[in-house]
């Protein structure tokens, strides 16, 4: 780690003193570091007014209720193969995944992360066991995701608590996932 002293306005410093005194950031440093990383993830020196992008594409904001729209038009099956095309599309155009091997469980905190930055949830590893908070995607998607960007097969395990989806990875020799 490298240390960084540099000044910032009043207020972003009230901002951030306010923050972590209401307990929203454990640390003013922690906040910082992360902001710079979601700078970095999402090319945001690139962004120009009404277009911000993220690496070679564009990132789009739009209501949860009108994502949740397409989804309704669509079968799980067409959900998941359009998840499963996007994540093999990511691990080829995002630079940061260039040569890492998805397929080792100790690389998922990669993704993961980027998920958690563009905002789809709280998602922790557990072994060959994603355990998935509040995202608005639907498992199908997830699931197909998953697939697709770590090449494993993943079994959607229920959930008694609200909010909470878990995805099991499954070797090669494990029996085939069921059908959605």
């Amino acid at each position: 780690m490298r240390e960084v002293t540099f000044k910032i306005q009043e207020d972003l410093y009230r901002y951030l003193d306010f923050l972590e005194k209401s307990r929203f950031i454990r640390s003013k440093e922690e906040a910082l570091s992360t902001a710079l990383e979601f700078y970095r993830m999402l090319s945001m020196h690139d962004w120009l007014p009404f277009i911000y992008r993220m690496g070679g594409g564009r990132v789009l904001l739009m209501d949860t209720t009108m994502v949740l729209d397409f989804f309704h038009l669509m079968t799980n099956q067409e959900i998941f193969g359009a998840a499963r095309t996007s994540a093999l599309k990511r691990k080829v155009t995002n630079p940061f995944f260039e040569g890492v091997d998805f397929s080792n469980p100790r690389n998922w905190p990669i993704v993961l992360r980027e998920m958690e930055l563009m905002g789809w949830g709280e998602f922790k590893r557990l072994g060959d066991c994603i355990e998935v908070k509040s995202c608005t995607f639907p498992a199908p998607y997830l699931q197909g995701y998953f697939e697709g960007m770590f090449g494993l097969r993943f079994k959607i395990r229920s959930s008694r608590t609200a909010n909470i989806m878990s995805f099991v990875g499954q070797r090669k020799d494990s029996p085939k996932r069921s059908a959605l």
